[in-house]
């Protein structure tokens, strides 16, 4: 058999795969596939001597791979997944290298974020001097949709909600941020001083579809007060809770708590 020939054997094994693997998801129960025939040669050298197991073992592999990549995209895209802390920008709530298991679960369902939850989100193009970090090739939205860490993946930033739609905000410089004329109480900083911003904001009304976001460690987070406001379409999900921390210090204060307090 020619190459020419062994190579459109093995596209024509490849694409079966493909077909297969689909065919797998959807009808998981069906048998397995017949394989071929044993030859004099039954070691790993059969899949390199003879064609059928070949072109067997290209299908199996492909359809294998296909249930496992639409598994992890499902997952991926409809429960959650894995991040980790790159900056000191959440402190004192998370840790540089802090682990944490982003759920989308609320994204899908809900459709909104409440004051205080934790997200993970692309930065919009305002935060990026006008480049997006998105690309809409094909092998960039699989990179994305799989997560696989050896293909590129776009910088993603974590932030706490803390203006919601609706919401009139102002950040006020010693003092803290505004709400609708109220100043918001923050559990988290701990009451401490060190926390408090050293800058001011105008006055910012939130249309619906946007969030004003912040990081804990106030003073040194690139977030909404330099770059404006979040587009909700930009936000992959929500930090629900920590896997591991170097130091082993937990966060003890709720973050939903302080949705519901205001100091007036």
């Amino acid at each position: 058999m020619s190459s020419f020939q062994s190579v459109i054997d093995i596209l024509k094994a490849f694409f079966l795969g493909v077909k297969e693997g689909f065919t797998d998801l959807i009808n998981w129960h069906k048998p397995a596939r017949q394989k071929p025939e044993e030859q004099e040669i039954t070691t790993w050298k059969k899949y390199l001597i003879y064609p059928q197991w070949r072109f067997w073992a290209v299908q199996e592999l492909t359809a294998q791979i296909v249930v496992v990549l639409v598994l992890l995209i499902l997952i991926r895209e409809g429960i959650g997944e894995f991040r980790y802390i790159p900056s000191e920008s959440m402190e004192p709530t998370m840790k540089i290298s802090d682990k944490l298991f982003v759920e989308k679960v609320s994204k899908i369902f809900k459709g909104r974020y409440d004051r205080g939850d934790i997200i993970i989100f692309y930065p919009p193009t305002k935060a990026t001097e006008g480049k997006d970090v998105l690309h809409y090739d094909p092998f960039s939205i699989f990179a994305r949709l799989t997560g696989l860490p050896f293909l590129p993946q776009p910088e993603a930033y974590i932030k706490r909600v803390i203006g919601v739609p609706g919401d009139k905000i102002q950040v006020r410089k010693n003092q803290g941020v505004y709400i609708n004329g109220k100043r918001l109480y923050e559990p988290y900083h701990h009451s401490s001083t060190e926390f408090l911003p050293e800058y001011d904001t105008k006055l910012i009304e939130i249309p619906e579809g946007f969030y004003f976001v912040l990081g804990d460690n106030r003073n040194y987070s690139f977030d909404s007060h330099y770059w404006g406001l979040l587009p909700k379409e930009r936000i992959i999900g929500r930090a629900a809770f920590l896997i591991y921390r170097p130091l082993n210090q937990k966060p003890s204060v709720d973050p939903a708590e302080f949705n519901k307090h205001f100091e007036s």
